[in-house]
């Protein structure tokens, strides 16, 4: 709860921050000199000149609010127990109006733990660099387009798998990704029979041919059926995500716009430009566009795959409807951009003999310096750190066998993840639990009358159970191990007495007898006592029944520690959230947001959990790099490290 409550109040904290420096940010003109500073990117970020004017905020050290150091304060100016945001180090005033003492003291403290960080991560990072530059030094791009070490072992087959200098490309939207059956249509389809075909952005004589010649009805209609074969490529195999921004060569919108002015383009002008040479002249052109020569069949596979994206980037751009009647080009200006494409695209591709291998680790060397955050807080669960930053590259490149927190997201199946409760069914299921998790106490007694208890409270549920079941009174020992269970952890972990006295009975066979009372009673008691082969061994001597008492001290602590209840071995915890960015497509063929159940968890297991018959094993990964290669191989762990760049890049500032 105090957990929660910390990570609520830094959430407020940071907010009350953030509210101050907006409302002060308003106020300041366009010329103030720290704002034109800021704007035009020279130096500093909107957060510096908040801290100036309006509000330092909320101090950190470890990433928590600032501890208490004398016994129960932060400083002698304040009194005990004071969890305000002022005693744990929230500073209100700016940098301008100056700090009170605690607050400048706080402010010293958290300076000081940032200029450690600093120093520690320059010299951690700078031997990772090295580390990575020592091991890719040889790693370069050969004549026949492959990405080779010294030694002539394959890296890639392409550079980049697109074959592209990192310098060359740029973000360029690939718009059919998102657009519904009705855009699609507005935008690429050609309907020659209707009757405003063509109205106002083609010539007349151009819509007359069309609408007479079958075959260019046909080539028209398959032009726009491959645009739809590319959406659905996109959707299902290339980018499951969503995500329409992508990096490639030779930015088209530029190139359009620069005909646009060049050729003095006019938008009321009607174009000379036929729709079956936009289709043609593409096609030729995404022929010339070579990255690996040869008829070979790897070869043509190759080549395929790594000018796919940007082909249908060209097909989506230059659909001959959107370059009549949005770009408004003509025949001179499409020719022109034919050409300028190619020259352009044929200088996006990576120089031979390029020196990749020092590029890709001073590219993993360069962020890392600048990366500041050591764990990841996850909004609204506030127990489940994930380690981030330098420690989690460390981990990576070391490829530790354990790792800090080891966790996993885990995925279900279309029919649970909408529904809450089937979630919460799964949660239960992988957490493990064990007899310690749900015990509130237990005591031994010596409680020689198995019938007549000396716990007044038992009386009653030990009689009812030995009226309807036998047991052998002689056989039982004397001494009682008494386990209260907690009703709380119970309920929420689906657990009832009969499942647990089955665990037990399963675990210790017929050497253990167990009496236990209902569900719904006012305490959970579990009453266990050893059953001994020899009748009445424990009426012969006190010895016997000292060593009883021994033996059942042993059984309690093995309970405890050893019997799994429930779950899956590893994993320790099983969270809950509802995750909002859920692709899915509407009837229209659009992109809308759905949500579903998703579960996040600490400990790993991932082979154990994709077994689980309700999660969805497609989707489910770990954090655990050693366990991913293990489990799906080195391909998956590719995929799972680019997956951790991503999620490393959130680290940079």
């Amino acid at each position: 709860m105090l957990e929660s409550f910390e990570a609520q109040v830094n959430q407020v904290l940071n907010k009350a921050r953030d509210d101050a420096g907006t409302s002060a940010q308003t106020s300041l003109k366009a010329t103030n000199n720290i704002k034109k500073m800021v704007t035009a990117g020279s130096k500093g970020s909107y957060i510096n000149i908040s801290q100036i004017i309006a509000c330092v905020g909320q101090q950190n050290v470890e990433g928590k609010r600032i501890p208490f150091l004398f016994k129960n304060r932060t400083l002698p100016h304040f009194i005990k127990d004071d969890y305000g945001p002022e005693s744990r180090g929230f500073v209100e005033n700016s940098y301008l109006r100056g700090l009170t003492p605690q607050e400048f003291f706080f402010h010293a403290m958290g300076g000081r733990e940032g200029l450690i960080d600093t120093a520690v991560k320059t010299s951690e990072t700078g031997y990772i660099q090295r580390r990575l530059v020592k091991a890719m030094e040889d790693v370069m791009v050969k004549y026949d387009s492959t990405v080779r070490n010294s030694l002539g072992d394959v890296i890639q087959f392409v550079y980049g798998e697109d074959g592209m200098d990192g310098t060359a490309v740029e973000s360029q939207k690939i718009d059919s990704l998102r657009w519904n059956n009705r855009e699609m249509e507005e935008k690429y389809r050609h309907q020659p029979d209707r009757a405003d075909y063509g109205e106002n952005y083609m010539d007349p004589d151009i819509i007359e041919d069309i609408r007479s010649r079958n075959e260019a009805r046909q080539l028209l209609e398959m032009e726009y059926n491959d645009i739809l074969d590319d959406r659905r490529l996109l959707r299902e195999r290339i980018i499951p995500s969503g995500e329409a921004t992508w990096p490639m060569p030779v930015n088209l919108r530029r190139l359009i716009w620069n005909a646009q002015k060049i050729f003095h383009l006019d938008s009321k002008k009607v174009s000379d430009l036929h729709p079956l040479k936009i289709i043609d002249g593409l096609k030729q052109l995404s022929e010339r566009l070579v990255i690996v020569p040869g008829d070979d069949p790897i070869s043509k596979e190759t080549q395929a795959n790594s000018t796919l994206l940007f082909n249908i980037l060209l097909r989506s751009t230059l659909a001959s409807k959107r370059v009549l009647r949005e770009w408004r080009l003509d025949t001179l200006s499409f020719d022109w951009m034919l050409g300028e494409i190619e020259s352009r695209f044929n200088k996006s591709i990576v120089h031979r003999a390029e020196m990749v291998g020092a590029l890709a680790a001073q590219s993993i060397g360069e962020p890392a310096t600048q990366m500041t955050l050591n764990t990841f807080h996850y909004a609204g669960v506030s127990s489940k750190n994930v380690t981030l930053g330098v420690p989690r590259l460390k981990e990576i490149i070391n490829i530790a066998k354990t790792i800090k927190t080891p966790s996993m997201t885990v995925y279900l199946k279309p029919q649970c993840a909408r529904d809450h409760e089937a979630a919460k069914n799964v949660q239960c299921s992988l957490q493990h639990t064990t007899l310690r998790d749900v015990t509130a106490a237990t005591e031994i007694y010596y409680d020689p009358d198995p019938v007549n208890t000396i716990i007044d409270e038992d009386r009653d549920f030990v009689r009812a159970f030995l009226e309807f079941e036998e047991h052998d009174v002689d056989k039982i020992s004397p001494w009682l191990l008494r386990i209260e269970l907690n009703r709380e952890k119970m309920v929420d972990t689906k657990l009832t007495m009969d499942e647990i006295a089955e665990h037990i009975s399963i675990d210790f066979g017929g050497d253990l007898d167990c009496i236990y009372n209902d569900d719904n009673a006012e305490k959970l008691i579990l009453r266990i006592r050893i059953i001994n082969d020899d009748e009445g061994k424990h009426q012969e001597s006190d010895s016997a029944s000292g060593d009883d008492d021994v033996f059942l001290k042993q059984i309690e602590n093995n309970m405890l520690t050893d019997m799994s209840l429930k779950g899956i071995e590893g994993i320790r915890k099983v969270f809950m959230r509802e995750d909002k960015n859920k692709i899915a497509f509407d009837d229209e063929g659009g992109y809308a947001k759905a949500t579903e159940w998703v579960l996040d968890t600490e400990g790993c297991n991932l082979l154990a959990v994709m077994s689980c018959p309700d999660v969805d094993h497609t989707r489910t990964t770990s954090n655990s790099i050693i366990e991913i290669i293990e489990v799906l191989g080195i391909e998956a762990v590719r995929g799972a490290l680019l997956k951790v760049g991503r999620d490393l890049s959130k680290t940079k500032q």
